[in-house]
C-alpha cells in the first residue's frame, strides 16, 4: 500500500516581512549613527540584498518536499506508540486474542519497519508501507472481513504433544487501526515545520 502526499507549495501563502513600511535599506554606521550614502551604493545593495533573498525563497522551496517526506513518515512510524490515528484510538485486541509478546501492532516489528519514503520530487512526495514481506499491512490499515487461508502447520496440545492442522477456510474480521492515509494532525505538522523551515532559511 502506499500513500501520495502533496510535495509543493504551489497553493501556500507564505508572509515573509522584509523591511518596516517605507523604508528599503538602512544604512546605520558601526557607532550606531545613520549617515547618508551614496544612492548609487544603495542601489547596489538593494540588488544583491534582492537576489539573495531570491536564492534563499528557492532554496526553502526545493527543501519542503523532503520536508514533507520527513514528517510523514515520523508521524506514521509514531502511531505505533500512540496507538491512535488523527486522534482516533485504536481498537484493543480482543479478549479472546492473548499475543505472546509485543503490543498492539507490534510484535516482531516488521509491519512497523516497512514503513519508507518511497519518492521525493518537486511534484510529489511517496510513502509505503507493507509490500511480499509484510501482506498483512493493509488489512490492518483499512480493516478486513472475509475468508481466508490457513495453511497446513504444526501445533503443540496441552499435553505437549506435536499435532498437524490441515489446511482450512476461516473468516476473519480485522478492525481498522489506521497507521498511514490522510490526516488534519499531520497536515497541522507539515504546515508547521514547512514555516518553520521557511523562518530558518530566511533568518539564517
Amino acid at each position: 500500500m502506499g500513500l501520495i502526499l502533496p510535495g509543493a507549495v504551489n497553493s501556500q501563502t507564505l508572509q515573509i516581512p522584509l523591511a518596516p513600511p517605507g523604508c528599503w535599506i538602512r544604512v546605520v554606521s558601526p557607532s550606531g549613527q545613520d549617515f547618508d550614502a551614496n544612492i548609487t551604493i544603495l542601489k547596489c545593495k538593494a540588488m544583491d540584498f534582492s537576489k539573495e533573498l531570491e536564492q534563499r525563497v528557492k532554496e526553502a522551496i526545493e527543501a519542503v518536499p523532503e520536508a514533507v517526506a520527513s514528517t510523514a513518515k515520523r508521524y506514521f512510524l509514531e502511531r505505533f506508540s500512540e496507538k491512535a490515528f488523527d486522534g482516533e484510538p485504536w481498537k484493543p485486541w480482543g479478549k479472546r486474542y492473548k499475543p505472546g509478546r509485543g503490543t498492539l501492532l507490534v510484535q516482531s516489528g516488521a509491519l512497523r519497519k516497512s514503513i519508507d519514503i518511497d519518492e521525493i520530487s518537486a511534484r510529489r512526495v511517496v510513502i509505503t508501507a507493507g509490500g511480499d514481506r509484510v501482506p498483512y499491512a493493509r488489512a490492518h490499515n483499512e480493516g478486513f472481513s472475509g475468508s481466508v487461508v490457513v495453511r497446513s502447520h504444526e501445533r503443540v496440545s496441552k499435553k505437549g504433544k506435536p499435532y498437524v492442522v490441515k489446511q482450512h477456510t476461516r473468516k476473519m474480521l480485522v478492525p481498522r487501526r489506521r497507521f498511514m492515509g490522510e490526516s488534519h494532525e499531520l497536515e497541522t505538522l507539515i504546515k508547521k515545520d514547512v514555516e518553520q523551515l521557511f523562518k530558518n532559511t530566511m533568518e539564517r
